[in-house]
C-alpha cells in the first residue's frame, strides 16, 4: 500500500494529478483523468457524483483508507478524491493495485483493508 501512495505522491509532482473533490470533477468531465482515488469517508453525495462521471466513462477507481492518508500523499492537509491524468502513471497505480491480489475493473472498486 505504500508503493500505491508513493506513487499517486509521484504523479502529484509531475503535474499529473488533480487533487480535491471539485478539481477531480472537472478533470473528470473534461476528460482527463485516467483514473480516480477516493477516500472510504467521502460524502454519499459527493461519491455518487464522482462514480456517475467514471461509470458513464467508463474510467476506473479504487478507494484507499482515509481522506487524511490521501491527503498526505499529495502533500496537502486532507482529500477525499485524486485523479490521475496519465496514463502510464494511471496504469502502474492499478498494476500494482493488481499485484497485492485485488481486482481493478473499468466499473469495479477496490477497497483497502484499514
Amino acid at each position: 500500500m505504500k508503493n500505491v501512495y508513493s506513487m499517486i505522491g509521484f504523479a502529484q509532482k509531475a503535474g499529473k494529478a488533480s487533487s480535491g473533490a471539485q478539481a477531480a470533477k472537472t478533470s473528470l468531465l473534461r476528460r482527463r483523468a485516467y483514473l480516480l482515488i477516493i477516500s472510504n469517508d467521502i460524502a454519499e453525495n459527493t461519491k455518487s457524483s464522482l462514480l456517475a462521471s467514471c461509470e458513464k466513462q467508463k474510467i476506473p477507481w479504487l478507494v484507499l483508507s482515509d481522506k487524511y492518508s490521501l491527503g498526505t500523499c499529495v502533500g496537502k492537509a486532507y482529500r477525499v478524491a485524486v485523479t490521475i491524468n496519465d496514463s502510464g502513471m494511471a496504469q502502474t497505480i492499478i498494476e500494482a493495485v493488481k499485484s497485492k491480489g485485488e481486482e481493478l475493473k473499468t466499473m469495479g472498486v477496490v477497497e483497502w483493508p484499514k
